[in-house]
């Protein structure tokens, strides 16, 4: 019996490397633009756009059984985001500010 070719990104590990590095060159690339409000807005996008991508890959990845560190910490990451987007979305309604 032949053994199958296979490349290095059917090795999930050499995968989610791919798209961690593409992730962290758009980010470079889009932060080195101007910094008008409609660019950092389109950055903004952007980002979110590559991070759900990124996350659903470890979803993917984690539901086909290959559980990565990876997987939790992008969880943590993505829990601390929504809390810190609802911190500034409360503050920015309220107007409150904290005492030091």
């Amino acid at each position: 019996m032949k053994r199958l070719n296979t490349n290095k990104l059917s090795n999930p590990a050499e995968f989610i490397k791919l798209m961690v590095i593409i992730f962290v060159l758009v980010s470079v690339f889009l932060f080195s633009q101007g910094s008008s409000q409609t660019q950092i807005v389109v950055n903004v996008v952007v980002l979110l756009i590559l991070f759900i991508i990124l996350q659903s890959t470890f979803v993917i990845l984690y539901k086909k059984g290959i559980k990565s560190l990876a997987f939790w910490l992008l969880m943590i990451l993505l829990l601390m985001g929504i809390s810190l987007a609802v911190a500034i979305w409360y503050f920015s309604k309220y107007g409150i500010t904290f005492q030091l």
